[in-house]
């Protein structure tokens, strides 16, 4: 991969508000806090983005289609959750592209209006992967989403750690006395229990915004096939853009419905709904959780 200047932090995002001051990154997470964000290079050609085809490649206004740098190819488990967060920052949003290497054919750095490059702030949320081995913004950045479980390091891809796998061994073929008929009395299934919780948790902030995640845990013993998880703000908090689930907000009462992806929840499983916000006062944690008018414990 062509190296190129290390973007050495990620610079806040202010899609929503309009502002221009600093981040202040969680100490549990978020983007590294010992590199000093720097403005793009001086680029000439600034277009918008027309259409995301998924979490790295993107289509721009001037008909061509580009690979960002610096990002792997999204991991199956997180695909759509990336290709979802793409649309959210990036469509019909104006952008600067760097075509850098002419060698290099459909790959190029992209930068946000404001100077954030997407592909670090994508690292840094546990979207995708980085592909930059020898960029110490990146590897910094993946090590901070991995202490922290974001995205695909979260529930439930925990970065797509698969176990290895083995030969199947032949089967071993044992010669047993028949057994003695008995009579075998099948306990009754348990009624079916519809259960939820909730985990709130922001994991950037700026002044005048924040990104969060609130993790469903179906703690009942049946699968959730379809679901509207409800909370309400308790300042004016708004919400500006939401992944992983559709948004609707009334007031100070929120409502993400599943789309097709997220539509089922198994028994015992997690899933996650992330989230861009904005807001004017303090930002206290929402309140009164529920899971198709069920209340949710907040864990």
């Amino acid at each position: 991969m062509r190296l190129r200047p290390a973007v050495l932090a990620i610079t806040a995002i202010f899609l929503a508000t309009g502002c221009t001051a600093a981040p202040v990154p969680l100490a549990s997470s978020g983007p590294p806090t010992s590199h000093r964000p720097i403005a793009p290079p001086t680029l000439t050609n600034t277009l918008t983005v027309h259409g995301v085809e998924d979490g790295r490649t993107v289509l721009l206004s001037d008909g061509t289609k580009i690979r960002m740098a610096g990002l792997a190819a999204p991991e199956e488990c997180w695909a759509k959750a990336a290709a979802a967060f793409a649309k959210a920052f990036l469509l019909d949003k104006p952008v600067k592209v760097d075509p850098g290497d002419p060698t290099i054919v459909d790959e190029a750095p992209l930068w946000l209006e404001d100077g954030t490059e997407y592909a670090l702030l994508a690292v840094g949320q546990g979207i995708l992967r980085g592909d930059a081995p020898h960029d110490p913004a990146f590897v910094e950045a993946e090590a901070s989403a991995t202490k922290a479980g974001l995205g695909l390091w979260g529930d439930p891809c925990r970065g797509q750690a698969k176990a290895p796998t083995s030969a199947t061994p032949p089967p071993v073929v044992v010669t047993v006395p028949s057994p003695v008929p008995t009579t075998k009395t099948t306990a009754p299934a348990p009624p079916p229990v519809f259960g939820c919780a909730v985990n709130y948790r922001v994991t950037y902030r700026w002044n005048g915004g924040f990104n969060a995640d609130v993790t469903i845990t179906n703690t009942g013993n049946v699968p959730i096939s379809g679901w509207t998880l409800r909370w309400k703000f308790t300042r004016d908090q708004t919400v500006t853009d939401m992944w992983n689930a559709t948004a609707q907000q009334y007031g100070q009462e929120v409502r993400a419905t599943n789309v097709d992806y997220t539509k089922t929840i198994p028994a015992g499983a997690t899933q996650v709904v992330g989230f861009t916000a904005a807001h004017r006062m303090d930002n206290p944690a929402p309140a009164g959780f529920s899971l198709n008018d069920h209340a949710c414990p907040i864990r």
